[in-house]
């Protein structure tokens, strides 16, 4: 017994949507999905009374998939970073992936500082995090100095969280060249991205532990 050509379309979708569940890629999921939905339209349409409840949210479904490839497809283009944006992922941000590193850097504001310009005031609270990509800055304590931060160093983050006052102040040695978050911004943006906030305390963990490293040398030296 023969079966209806319209029932090789039903078969056909079915067998599609059995493939979609098989693979890994999200996107090819969406596109089996998109397919199957497409194809089994003629065997809903080819009934006495015609189906339309299915084929309405057939298409329906069809076009959410249609809108969620799109938006894989605009994640997944490269990502192009500028100069100063390349030198700060290098110094930085090499955890993050580069479009999370974007969207985390139009949280903040380009900054050229001059000699003498100072990004911590000791005694007050802060309520921005800093990093330098070019130039170093030096660290001082009721006007000695202790020490300087190379470039790459994050610079206010434990004060911008804290809201205690800075018991250092620190200032630009040289000409530099440094990003500025607002740490209200930067807290809204990591509380909705747990993955994200995780990365970013992996990063000030390192850094912390450097600092620490360099003060427990310089005190056996």
């Amino acid at each position: 017994m023969s079966l209806p050509l319209a029932d090789y379309f039903a078969h056909a979708s079915n067998v599609l949507l059995l493939i979609s569940y098989s693979v890994r890629d999200i996107l090819w999921l969406r596109w089996f999905a998109v397919a199957a939905a497409f194809i089994v339209m003629p065997y809903y349409l080819a009934q006495p009374t015609i189906l339309w409840p299915p084929v309405m949210w057939g298409t329906v479904f069809a076009i959410i998939n249609l809108y969620q490839i799109a938006r894989i497809y605009a994640e997944r283009r490269p990502v192009v970073l500028s100069a100063d944006e390349q030198r700060l992922y290098d110094l930085a941000f090499r955890v993050l992936r580069p479009r999370e590193f974007l969207a985390f850097v139009m949280l903040g504001e380009w900054r050229t500082a001059q000699p003498g310009e100072v990004i911590l005031k000791q005694g007050e609270t802060t309520a921005s995090i800093s990093i330098a990509i070019e130039g170093s800055a030096q660290i001082c304590r009721d006007g000695q100095v202790l020490g300087a931060l190379a470039p790459g160093h994050v610079i206010g983050l434990a004060l911008a969280l804290t809201g205690t006052p800075s018991l250092i102040e620190g200032r630009f040695a040289e000409r530099g060249r440094y990003m500025r978050w607002p740490a209200l911004d930067v807290r809204a943006f990591t509380d909705s991205r747990p993955e994200l906030r995780a990365k970013l305390q992996s990063l000030v963990n390192q850094d912390l532990a450097l600092k620490v490293g360099r003060m427990v040398a310089r005190e056996i030296e």
